[in-house]
């Protein structure tokens, strides 16, 4: 199992922040700066993705190189604009 891990490296650490982003977002309330966070774990896939071959990509690699990329690419630029046009203060909250 450990092996396993080991050789799936890019999706653990991709996996981890994503994690954290959500964790960070729960435990501080602050959903509009703290989700730029997760947003960013897909931007890192897609670094990962681009940067790595496909045999050290691992989990990240499921369709072509392009495919792949721009799906992550988009994810994250999706989160992002999504967590930045949430209001700062919510009127009347």
């Amino acid at each position: 199992m450990r092996r396993d891990l080991l050789r799936e490296w890019p999706f653990v650490v991709v996996l981890l922040a994503a994690i954290a982003g959500l964790i960070v977002v729960a435990a501080l309330d602050r959903f509009r700066r703290r989700s730029v966070l997760f947003a960013a774990a897909f931007g890192l896939a897609a670094l990962l993705r681009l940067a790595l071959p496909t045999r050290t990509a691992g989990l990240l690699a499921v369709r072509g190189r392009p495919f792949d990329v721009l799906a992550y690419a988009g994810l994250g630029v999706a989160i992002a604009a999504l967590a930045l046009a949430v209001p700062a203060e919510v009127p009347g909250g």
